[in-house]
């Protein structure tokens, strides 16, 4: 979702890449977070804490998911 909603060849992200490095600042990154609560019928507001890297997000979203 990362890949097609900022125009990056898949191939170019890794779990440990930072955000930063993508050109993802803090503003972009909220406004990917409520991208994925719509996709995800999911709330992250509550839990979002720090996200540095592609990881980051992705651990995110499965722990709210399993919760």
């Amino acid at each position: 979702m990362l890949a097609k909603e900022y125009y990056f060849p898949i191939e170019r992200l890794s779990p440990d890449q930072a955000l930063a490095d993508l050109g993802i600042d803090s503003l972009t990154t909220i406004e990917f977070m409520f991208k994925l609560e719509d996709e995800f019928s999911i709330s992250l507001s509550e839990e979002r804490g720090t996200l540095n890297t592609v990881r980051d997000i992705a651990n995110l979203v499965d722990a709210v998911r399993h919760k």
